[in-house]
């Protein structure tokens, strides 16, 4: 096993249990799924990917890649059923952080597009994930 793609498999074990706890209490549930990717020797290996539902609206966090530049690890936040990418989580300068383009405010012509990178924690989770509750359109 490389040491690249061991330290990926410790960052995501941790984000998936990390975000497992956080966002279970206030009412998302939650299903791990073991999903099998390559490294870079095209060995096959498992890793998490979280399945989180509340209400109607249902979202995959997907790992996706361990050798991207700038990034330790790159994991999709993913509307379903469509696949709809709508948040990618980076594990950059040792921490993880969130991309979300957060849908305007009436009367917003511009937003900020630095201010969709947040630092992950509790707090900016339940601020992406109630923003996907909010404007998400399942499809049929």
């Amino acid at each position: 096993m490389s040491a690249q793609r061991d330290h990926f498999q410790t960052l995501v074990c941790k984000l998936v249990e990390t975000i497992k706890d956080w966002v279970e209490p206030v009412d998302w549930v939650t299903r791990k799924y073991p999903k099998k990717m390559r490294d870079n020797g095209r060995e096959v290996f498992e890793i998490p990917a979280l399945y989180l539902q509340k209400g109607p609206t249902r979202v995959l966090l997907d790992p996706i890649a361990f050798d991207v530049p700038g990034s330790d690890a790159v994991v999709d936040l993913y509307l379903m059923p469509t696949y709809d990418d709508i948040a990618t989580l980076y594990f950059k300068n040792g921490k993880w952080v969130i991309h979300y383009d957060f849908p305007k405010s009436q009367g917003s012509a511009h937003q900020d597009p630095e201010a969709s990178f947040l630092p992950l924690s509790e707090e900016s989770i339940y601020q992406v994930l109630n923003a996907i509750e909010e404007h998400a359109i399942p499809s049929f």
